[in-house]
């Protein structure tokens, strides 16, 4: 199976790890600045076969950071853009949309045991242990990604583990938590620039329930930093499911 689309993918992977992509199975939780861009990558660098959750809809705050959000579809679902942005990309890759809101109760629903990679990029912390717990006890490989708000060098991302992680607020809470079940590897996107303190601007109601639930304190973010976390996730997925073929 070879298609014009991704023959510049093919030059550099070849065929065969071109269709090895084309068959993997790829769970990504989060569609924000982080999960967006690892959408995209995904899909456009060959992944067959990805399935796709969130639970939230497109806001005017999510323009400045998130790949999928334009003025056209804010107040829709996150889940169907991303099935929409999909079929215009990559004919190829057959993308399966779940708006659910993550826990513990429903990860065996929308994480088959089938699948070879599961990316992490939701934002709360909660979620985060539980996907990760979930995934370390069915053996299924996953890549988490740790805080992108307040920072301004995307130079200073890395893939690494949550135990090498430095600067991050997130990362530290997580790998705390996660020692407490037991967990002391996992693979992380972070980045070891230290967190900038965001100004104070007066308070804007935002459209959209989820939205409201999550005004805690939000943090400042950039066009340009959690998408490069996306990226990264989505390059670090693809080069472990080639893994040694890639030699």
């Amino acid at each position: 199976m070879m298609q014009h689309e991704l023959r510049r993918t093919e030059m550099l992977l070849g065929a065969e790890n071109l269709e090895k992509l084309h068959q993997a199975k790829v769970v990504l939780l989060g569609l924000g600045g982080v999960g967006g861009a690892a959408f995209e990558a995904l899909v456009r660098g060959g992944v067959g076969h990805l399935t796709v959750v969130d639970n939230d809809i497109f806001t005017v705050s999510n323009l400045n950071r998130q790949l999928l959000a334009t003025y056209d579809n804010l107040g829709q679902s996150k889940v169907f853009a991303a099935l929409a942005r999909g079929k215009a990309i990559n004919r190829y890759c057959t993308v399966v949309g779940m708006e659910a809101f993550i826990n513990g109760e429903n990860l065996a629903e929308l994480i088959a045991e089938d699948t070879d990679y599961v990316i992490d990029a939701i934002d709360t912390v909660t979620a985060k242990l539980q996907v990760i717990t979930y995934c370390k006890e069915k053996n299924i490989p996953v890549i988490s990604s740790m805080g992108t708000g307040n920072k301004l060098d995307p130079g200073q991302l890395q893939v690494t583990d949550l135990a090498k992680t430095t600067m991050c607020p997130l990362a530290k809470v997580m790998r705390h938590e996660l020692r407490k079940r037991g967990i002391t590897s996992v693979k992380v996107v972070a980045s070891t620039e230290k967190p900038r303190v965001p100004h104070v601007l007066e308070p804007v109601a935002e459209e959209g329930p989820v939205s409201q639930m999550k005004k805690r304190s939000a943090p400042g973010s950039t066009s340009f930093v959690p998408p490069t976390a996306g990226f990264l996730l989505a390059g670090a997925v693809i080069r472990d499911l080639l893994g040694s073929d890639l030699d």
